[in-house]
């Protein structure tokens, strides 16, 4: 099982290596979000659930490809 900071970690990668709009694109997430979440206007930690995990199976996704 996956801790929650590991999940934030590889979030955080994915933001370092894939642009917002891809990402949001990707993702179903919108673009702002993706933006305020990068930009640490909104803390992943504060972030809806469902969010989180779209962008961490993205991760998952990308980052191994």
């Amino acid at each position: 099982m996956t801790n929650f900071d590991e999940i934030i970690e590889e979030i955080q990668t994915l933001f370092k290596k894939e642009n917002g709009s891809k990402i949001s694109k990707n993702t179903g997430v919108p673009y702002q979000t993706v933006q305020d979440l990068r930009n640490g206007n909104t803390k992943l930690e504060n972030a809806r659930l469902h969010t989180v995990r779209k962008l961490y199976e993205y991760a998952k996704t990308y980052l191994n490809e």
